[in-house]
């Protein structure tokens, strides 16, 4: 009965974090998350052995920090409130080996779709709506991003919800289901599948449009990688396959014609000229709350979409920290790999530590919330009295 609330209260935090990334619409994440905390504080017991992970995340930041007043850097303390705030997830790591997060997300992940989906049909139908959910979205902090765009020439209507990188897991685990799971599941599983995949397909996003057929490719590669003539036909085809997917996305990526990737090498060369007039910047960071002119916006910012690179602006060599309880996860998910579910959700997460590259929501609720789903899946490896049962 404990275990049930403690699942219902997690479920409506990822309802929230998913539904309402920029806390705009319910202000509701404040609210779960205090009572998740709360809830687990007085009847679980935590796992000291996370504590290092999240003093370390926190130090950096505070490091960080000190250093940029010592440099007298400006300082937006706003942002800097923001940016501890936006790593506080990380304090359910003391409790994580409770939780099946990922499972949790299914139906959050689900229901966050078939919005998206009914909205892109409704909008796609009748310009009145599109303009009225347009001015939703700008007054919620767009929330979802529409735009018309052409990708190789191709015009397409976009609507990018702010949250779908955390759909990774589940999507993931619909596809895994629905391929390897009991025949009865397969009408079921499909409709959930198929509405995720919408979302992902409708974001207008080249990362997350590819990300479905990734996905599609790993869970098809993990079914038949142990078959007996797998090394001699399935491995030839699958590498000229990756090589050409590799091959679409560089053509993708070096589309200089697309707004899009105009801003986003507009703020490479901002950034490099930003390490070369101060190259401390390296080594100490600018700071958390600092913001830098880019060229790409044509003004001062403090974040961009180059993720891995704010880390290291913000941050200096001590955001290594910050990058090393991201990927811990990594280690478990490779010594079983062999376990099928646990290969794909291997790449899954790859793929969004790849994706979280060019997302401006790396260090943010939706960016711990992948953390934490990547911890929950460890820990029936590092502790099997605890593992659950999986769907």
């Amino acid at each position: 009965m404990l275990q049930w609330g403690g699942n219902l209260l997690f479920s409506l935090l990822i309802f929230v974090i998913m539904f309402d990334p920029t806390n705009k619409i319910l202000h509701l994440k404040d609210v779960f998350f205090i009572l998740l905390v709360g809830y687990n504080l007085i009847f679980f017991k935590p796992d000291f052995r996370f504590v290092p992970h999240i003093m370390v995340v926190a130090s950096v930041i505070l490091t960080a920090y000190i250093f940029a007043e010592m440099q007298q850097n400006n300082i937006d303390y706003e942002v800097l409130f923001s940016a501890f705030k936006s790593v506080s997830p990380l304090f359910m790591l003391l409790w994580v080996y409770r939780y099946d997060v990922i499972k949790l997300s299914l139906i959050p992940a689900f229901l966050v779709s078939l919005l998206v989906t009914v909205l892109y049909v409704l909008v796609s139908l009748n310009p009145v709506i599109e303009g009225a959910v347009w001015r939703l979205s700008i007054h919620y902090d767009d929330v979802i991003m529409m735009s018309r765009r052409q990708i190789l020439g191709i015009p397409i209507f976009a609507m990018y919800y702010k949250s779908l990188v955390c759909f990774i897991f589940a999507y993931s685990l619909y596809f895994y289901l629905w391929l390897n799971g009991k025949k009865k599941r397969h009408k079921l599983l499909l409709v959930p599948l198929l509405v995720t995949l919408f979302a992902f397909l409708a974001s207008g996003s080249r990362t997350t449009m590819l990300l479905p057929f990734f996905i599609a490719g790993v869970v098809a590669f993990q079914r038949i990688r142990n078959t007996r003539y797998a090394k001699y036909f399935v491995y030839p085809v699958l590498g000229l396959f990756f090589v050409a997917f590799l091959c679409f996305v560089l053509i993708l990526a070096m589309e200089t014609s697309e707004s899009s990737n105009e801003v986003k090498y507009a703020h490479l060369v901002s950034y490099t000229k930003l390490f070369e007039e101060h190259p401390v910047y390296l080594l100490l960071g600018q700071g958390p709350g600092t913001s830098f002119y880019s060229a790409g916006f044509g003004e001062y910012t403090a974040l961009t979409e180059w993720s891995y690179l704010e880390v290291l602006r913000n941050y200096g060599v001590f955001g290594l920290g910050i990058l090393a309880v991201f990927a811990a996860p990594l280690v478990p998910f490779f010594r079983h790999r062999d376990e099928e579910r646990t290969f794909v959700m291997l790449f899954s997460y790859v793929a969004y530590l790849l994706i979280a590259g060019t997302n401006p929501l790396l260090l943010s609720s939706t960016g711990m919330l992948m953390v934490l789903s990547a911890y929950s899946y460890d820990r029936k490896f590092l502790n099997p009295k605890l593992e659950r049962n999986l769907l």
